[in-house]
């Protein structure tokens, strides 16, 4: 099968999105598939050395004029390699771009919303117009992918019909967090990993950590971001600078040993579709403390192999570390019960129902 994914984001950045689309295409093409991305240029010098193909355009000038501007190099693009399935990553500008391309070629559209690109109150739903773009696309294209229910949900509030919304949840790789070294940290730990911003909800984890009387584990959390400064601030102004360490951006084998030495994680998100760190989480075999938004209720099992708390209040959450920490016998019975519930989103199997759809898909053209 030849696929063309079509991203509006993609490395050096690093997010959860970028992270998705390179094991899909990696998978993908292990299966024996050609994959091709279509990715923005980067400011930044980066080698796109994959296993995949990476075909790079310059972002339009203008979301108004500058979109149809891709077009020509679809087009062209496909000519060379006859695409069976084209797959956006982002319900605009990518899928309003594809569907242009579709109406051309006959090329079906997948389209799988990464969050930003269509939940309320964020910035692409604040514009009318591109609201209605986002709508008419979705509306339009062949195929629509979810990540969890939470999406799905939001995704048919577009006046799209629910039952043409698939849900594939995220993968991760099981292999890969599967082994670890001693992460240097002098005394045990639990750990929150992400970007350092407001929606993450880091301010309500350092504020309820400073409410346990003698914890017995310190606080890691790795990341950056817009609100580090603030999150450093608040660190000393709650007393906490000698339990609460902010250990900046890790990644590769860092970031495994960061998990795999923890003694459980914790996603205090104020707004979470769906979080690939607490699948790397629960691959590492952590047990997780999370706030009961979006798609962390479907990834936290209550008192199974973790626990939730409602967002913004500081005292539940307070009260589940305290459990944590202080029974080792139900961090113990948690651990347990990870793997059978994180075997389900090994990327093999991920990536085997993403093509799965991309064929039935496909065969469902006229």
């Amino acid at each position: 099968m030849n696929i063309c994914m079509l991203t509006d984001t993609f490395f050096p950045n690093v997010g959860g999105a970028e992270m998705v689309l390179d094991h899909l295409a990696r998978e993908l093409v292990n299966r024996g598939d050609y994959v091709l991305v279509m990715a923005p240029r980067s400011r930044q010098p980066y080698d796109d050395r994959a296993p995949y193909f990476v075909e790079r355009y310059r972002k339009p000038f203008s979301k108004h004029f500058g979109l149809r501007l891709l077009l020509p190099r679809l087009l062209k693009l496909h000519r060379q390699i006859n695409f069976d399935v084209i797959h956006c990553h982002a319900a605009y500008p990518p899928a309003y771009v594809a569907r242009a391309f579709s109406k051309l070629t006959g090329v079906p559209v997948v389209v799988r919303p990464h969050g930003s690109d269509i939940l309320p109150g964020e910035r692409m739903r604040k514009h009318p117009r591109i609201e209605n773009r986002i709508r008419t696309t979705l509306q339009q294209v062949e195929g629509i992918i979810a990540q969890g229910d939470y999406l799905r949900d939001e995704i048919a509030k577009l006046d799209i019909p629910i039952n043409k919304i698939h849900v594939i949840h995220n993968g991760v790789s099981l292999q890969k967090f599967s082994n670890g070294e001693a992460y240097p940290h002098s005394h045990p730990y639990c750990l929150s990993l992400g970007n350092l911003s407001h929606r993450k909800g880091f301010d309500l984890l350092i504020k309820a950590y400073a409410e346990l009387e003698n914890p017995q584990f310190d606080l890691l959390i790795g990341g950056t971001g817009s609100e580090e400064e603030n999150l450093r601030s608040l660190i000393v102004e709650l007393g906490q600078q000698d339990r609460v360490h902010l250990v900046g951006h890790v990644s590769g084998q860092e970031k495994v040993n960061l998990y795999r030495s923890a003694q459980f994680f914790i996603c205090p998100s104020r707004r979470e579709p769906f979080a690939n760190v607490i699948l790397e989480a629960l691959a590492s075999g952590l047990p997780v403390v999370a706030t009961a938004v979006g798609g962390n209720t479907q990834l936290v099992k209550q008192d199974n192999h973790g626990l939730l708390s409602p967002t913004e209040d500081i005292n539940a959450l307070a009260a589940n570390l305290h459990l944590c920490m202080s029974e080792p016998e139900r961090l113990h019975r948690y651990r347990l019960a990870v793997p059978d519930f994180i075997s389900q989103f090994d990327w093999p199997l991920v990536a085997g129902r993403y093509r799965d759809y991309y064929e039935q898909i496909i065969s469902n053209r006229p």
